[in-house]
């Protein structure tokens, strides 16, 4: 009998998915920061920032925590750290808004706006890793396209 091949290991490129992640925030931020403020509810704006930036952290430290694994199996990993970033941002942002009562429509509309940003910078760094696991691309495929 032989023996059927194995799943190539594959470790996420964590420095370009950190790079990538943080300056989604960087630019949402911006972005919906002047918006908020050029409609006067820059109040507690930068709190939202900040909220998702220590959610985006949390994040990064579960994916950073992971060592290679198969490329099939980052889908739950990348949705595990989705799910911490989300719950992080969320829970922060609850302490911040309950303790210290910012202006609603500055503080979770850059919260929730650069939250999304970071996820669609998530999807992008992990979409090509688990397109060439379903593909059964060899890992060198994989991590070439995702570094790219």
């Amino acid at each position: 009998m032989t023996k059927a091949p194995s799943q190539p290991m594959i470790q996420i490129p964590m420095r370009r998915l950190a790079c990538v992640e943080v300056l989604a925030w960087l630019l949402s931020g911006a972005v919906v920061l002047a918006v908020v403020s050029s409609m006067g509810h820059s109040s507690g704006a930068w709190m939202g920032a900040g909220a998702t930036l220590l959610g985006l952290a949390g994040g990064l430290l579960v994916i950073g925590m992971t060592p290679e694994r198969e490329a099939f199996r980052w889908a739950v990993i990348q949705i595990g750290a989705s799910t911490v970033r989300m719950i992080v941002t969320l829970a922060v942002g609850m302490g911040i808004h309950t303790s210290l009562a910012p202006d609603k429509t500055g503080f979770w509309g850059v919260l929730l706006l650069t939250s999304l940003a970071v996820l669609a910078a998530e999807v992008l760094i992990f979409l090509p890793v688990l397109r060439g696991a379903n593909s059964g691309a060899s890992a060198g495929a994989a991590v070439t396209e995702a570094s790219a």
